[in-house]
């Protein structure tokens, strides 16, 4: 048990578990029996929380960053929840299937991220459909033709 609340990032650790808002102020929560959940994907079994939030557009890849942190804690603050039969959980896999997000996506909370951001979209719309076609060519794993998948709000990192 915590005795006061655990600020990392925009995530807070409490004894009911790890929770931040978003720019619509609608609560992200999770409770702290979640924090041991697993998956198998492949031949691994992976932490499904830290996997479940790339799935989701409004949490941003700082957000993800922070919530590893905050996850990691927390699991090491309640480790008495810790299930005895708990298979072993790969962490490695876990941040590589967090990483393919992030590597995938444009950040727009970060400067970096919204720089590329702009730059793309200015770039992509001067583009014909034959460019993008050609384009697509060169690298087969991108579709040239639909937008960038752009993640988080507006008020990352704040609180």
């Amino acid at each position: 048990m915590i005795k006061e609340p655990i600020q990392i990032g925009r995530w807070k650790i409490t004894n009911d578990g790890i929770s931040t808002s978003k720019e619509n102020n609608a609560p992200v929560e999770f409770e702290i029996s979640k924090i041991w959940d697993y998956e198998k994907k492949g031949e691994h079994y992976v932490f499904e929380l830290p996997v479940y939030l790339c799935s989701i557009a409004y949490i941003s890849n700082v957000d993800l960053l922070d919530f590893n942190s905050a996850f990691l804690v927390c699991q090491e603050l309640f480790s008495e929840t810790k299930p005895k039969q708990l298979p072993k959980i790969s962490w490695s896999e876990t941040l590589r299937r967090q990483y393919k997000r992030i590597n995938g996506s444009l950040d727009i909370n970060s400067f970096d991220g919204r720089k590329q951001y702009e730059f793309e979209k200015e770039y992509f719309n001067e583009l014909s459909f034959e460019d993008k076609l050609e384009l697509m060519k060169i690298d087969p794993k991108k579709d040239y033709l639909k937008d960038n998948e752009v993640f988080g709000d507006e008020i990352s990192r704040k609180n």
